[in-house]
Order: structure tokens, then sequence, then C-alpha cells
């Protein structure tokens, strides 16, 4: 079993705003790892984004009434994806935003460490964004 941590963030708006804005992989790279970058369809529901490893192919969960924002990631190295599990829920009139992060074999607890960091800065970016929306 790996390790994980969930690395949680209240956002001040409503839960389908966000959902929606979530949702589209368009946004992605609005606010994950280097914002301002291209998102690039490759087809089938799957995009190329630029993040500070280098590119990465990711594929995204179909829209949903639950909350759910999962997304497989395709780095060079795994070949069969990485499942990224990510929920929305509704908080009052607003929503919490849940970050699970896995702890891999051949990821170090230095690496698990910085990744947890680089996680928490792109949620943190996506509240201030959002918020502002």
């Amino acid at each position: 079993m790996l390790a994980s941590r969930i690395v949680q963030v209240p956002i001040r708006k409503p839960f389908g705003q966000v959902y929606e804005f979530l949702a589209d992989p368009m946004n992605f790279a609005r606010w994950a790892s280097v914002p301002g970058t291209e998102v690039e369809p490759l087809g089938d529901g799957t995009y190329l984004v630029e993040v500070p490893t280098g590119q990465v192919a990711i594929r995204f969960a179909p829209r949903n009434s639950f909350g759910v924002l999962d997304y497989q990631a395709y780095w060079p190295n795994t070949p069969n994806g990485r499942v990224v599990p990510v929920r929305l829920y509704p908080n009052g009139d607003g929503c919490e935003l849940i970050y699970t992060v896995m702890q891999h074999p051949d990821v170090t607890d230095e690496k698990f460490a910085s990744d947890i960091e680089w996680i928490e800065s792109d949620l943190n970016r996506l509240k201030a964004l959002v918020e502002q929306l």
C-alpha cells in the first residue's frame, strides 16, 4: 500500500461554479504548475500540459454531479498512467477541494514532501483565482 497525504483547500465560491471551472480541462493551466502554459487537446479526452518536470499527458474524469475531478497523468515513465484522486465537496455557501497525493515506490521521501509543497502551491493559486471570478 502506498503512503498518502490529503491536501485540502477551502474555496469561498459556490460548489457549482467551482466545479464548472475545474471540470473544464482548458482551465487546468490557469492554476496548475505553470500558469499560462498552453493546454493542447490530443483527442479522446486527453490533453498535453507542461509541468515543472516536463510535458505530461492528462485524461480528465467525465463531468459528473458528484464532484469527482480525478485525472490520469501519463509521464514518460508511467505508460499506464497514475490516477490522481481529486474531489470537490459543497460546504455551506462555499466548497472544499480535496487532493490525495500518493507516494509511489520510485518517489523518495524528500521528493514526496516537495510534491506536496508543489500541490499546496497549485491549490492555493487555484483558490485565489476562483475566488476572484
